[in-house]
């Protein structure tokens, strides 16, 4: 279940129409030509997540899928694609700053 709202990059408390609006977002920008498995993943979330009851009935049945602790966190890891972003100067300072001896 966190899986598929790590995939669309949503938070777990996301309305119906949230959940719509990022699917086709995402649908647009992965198109089954250019990106085949993306967009199979993404289908696959929002299939869980699409209605009210299947968002209730996945999170009483998905945690009972995976005993293997290992197998869950494989999942998890692999539906969570972070963002590139560069870091600004004052993260840069303050991270220096951290590193130097006093």
């Amino acid at each position: 279940m966190l899986t598929a709202y790590l995939i669309l990059g949503l938070p777990l408390t996301a309305s119906d129409r949230q959940i719509r609006k990022r699917y086709l977002e995402l649908v647009r920008r992965y198109t089954p030509e250019k990106e085949p498995c993306r967009f199979q993943e993404i289908s696959e979330a929002f299939e869980q997540l699409k209605n009210v009851r299947a968002r209730v009935g996945n999170r009483i049945l998905v945690p009972l899928e995976c005993k293997d602790s290992e197998q869950a966190l494989t999942r998890l890891a692999h539906a969570s694609r972070p963002a590139r972003r560069r870091a600004g100067l004052g993260e840069l300072l303050a991270h220096i700053s951290a590193e130097t001896p006093r």
